[in-house]
């Protein structure tokens, strides 16, 4: 027989809050995004998909980003590494993506 995987049991409200987060971006809806996040971020201040998903909706509305935080992220899990590029560059603004 064989034994049962291991899931990653994550937290299912912070699943959920990143999903409603996650759905104000995808929509657009930047300034409920950034406001929804910063909530979340009251109850999980260290979830990085949290940290990424209100950095980009920050940058979108023209709000200050920690740099700083998106390094450290990116560092941290490789996977969110290209995330936290993204959010750099769109807080440069237009006309200034790398390639």
């Amino acid at each position: 027989m064989r034994k049962k995987q291991k899931r990653n049991e994550a937290d299912p409200d912070l699943v959920t809050a990143i999903g409603l987060v996650w759905g104000h971006v995808n929509t657009r809806r930047f300034e409920d995004a950034h406001v929804l996040a910063g909530v979340c971020r009251g109850i999980w201040p260290d979830d990085p998909a949290l940290m990424l998903l209100q950095s980009y909706a920050a940058a979108e509305v023209l709000e200050p980003v920690d740099a700083g935080a998106l390094d450290r992220a990116a560092q941290a899990d490789a996977g969110l590494g290209e995330w936290a590029r993204l959010v750099l560059v769109r807080c440069a603004g237009p006309g200034t993506a790398e390639g």
